[in-house]
């Protein structure tokens, strides 16, 4: 491991949980227009001409003009929560199973499986992370997706929601988020420790109190192109999962085009192959390209301060003793 990712060893699965959950409630904040900008684009399902939403900014100023700049941060609330119980769960599974793994013979004596170590341990953490706020994510797309207030409150999503369709109801788009976390999440963790590793003369500095730390500069490049690969691999499951989680709702997306039912996952792509084209698959893909690498660059620099802020404290109270 570098000497990076075997610091933070040094910390209790609370604190990695705290660190996990404070970058994804940061990172939530700054980025959730962006959020709002893909799901809308996600969900237009005409063509051409036909689309209310020809691009990025221009979907920004009609959002901004019919809904009010408020509706950029539409659905922050359960987005917030979901950022937080994701970060959380996520990243305490990941350097759970990292720090067990990477003290492994195996690894101790080949390092540079550290990156492939860091795919499983980073997808069965995404997978954890997506069970544990998926119905955060289904309330806090519903949110996005309407346009006629029949959501007011959180709670009054949830109520509505549980009434649709009891406890599932919370769960629609599992199989594909579960598809593309998986492999996403890991491939984040993997490209994040290999870059950090291969950069690592570039993207570290010494410190009197922590020894060696990355930097600022180091932890949000690193981050940022992670989370940009990753997303282009994989983004063809996240449309689909939006299309399922607000499937067969018209009664809250007057004004803002079709709103098809889909019977499963296969249904949703063999529809949007047919009727929208193979690109379609794409649709919101140049906010999310920008989100996927400000928020991988945020998320991982929040987390990585957090984690050093954990280690000073140790430090000090070693040296109060």
């Amino acid at each position: 491991m570098s000497s990076v990712g075997s610091a933070r060893s040094s910390l209790t699965p609370s604190e990695v949980s705290l660190a996990g959950a404070a970058s994804g409630a940061v990172t939530r904040l700054v980025c959730q227009p962006l959020d709002v900008a893909k799901i809308r684009l996600q969900l237009q399902v005409e063509v051409g001409t036909l689309k209310k939403y020809q691009n990025l900014p221009q979907l920004l100023l009609i959002l901004s003009r019919e809904e009010g700049v408020v509706a950029l941060w539409k659905g922050h609330v359960p987005a917030q929560m979901l950022s937080v119980t994701y970060g959380l769960a996520s990243f305490a599974v990941f350097e759970s199973l990292a720090v067990r793994l990477g003290q492994s013979r195996v690894v101790r004596e080949h390092p540079e499986y550290t990156p492939g170590v860091h795919f499983v341990c980073g997808g069965l953490g995404g997978v954890a992370g997506t069970v544990a706020s998926l119905p955060f994510d289904v309330v806090r797309t519903r949110f996005v997706a309407q346009n006629n207030g029949v959501y007011n409150s959180t709670r009054q999503a949830v109520a509505h929601l549980y009434r649709e369709g009891g406890l599932p109801a919370f769960y629609k788009g599992l199989v594909p988020a579960a598809m593309a976390i998986a492999p996403q999440a890991g491939l984040q963790f993997a490209f994040y420790s290999l870059l950090t590793n291969l950069l690592e003369s570039l993207v570290t500095k010494s410190d009197e109190q922590l020894g060696e730390k990355i930097t600022v500069l180091g932890s949000l490049s690193c981050g940022g192109m992670a989370g940009m690969g990753s997303k282009a691999l994989l983004y063809p499951l996240d449309v689909v999962k939006k299309r399922l989680q607000v499937s067969g709702w018209e009664v809250g997306r007057t004004g803002l085009g079709l709103t098809p039912t889909y019977s499963c996952m296969s249904d949703c792509f063999k529809q949007i192959m047919v009727k929208e084209g193979g690109a379609a698959l794409y649709k919101g893909f140049t906010p999310a390209l920008i989100k996927a690498a400000s928020t991988t660059s945020l998320h991982f620099m929040a987390y990585e301060y957090m984690c050093q802020a954990f280690r000073l404290r140790h430090r000090l109270a070693e040296q109060d003793r």
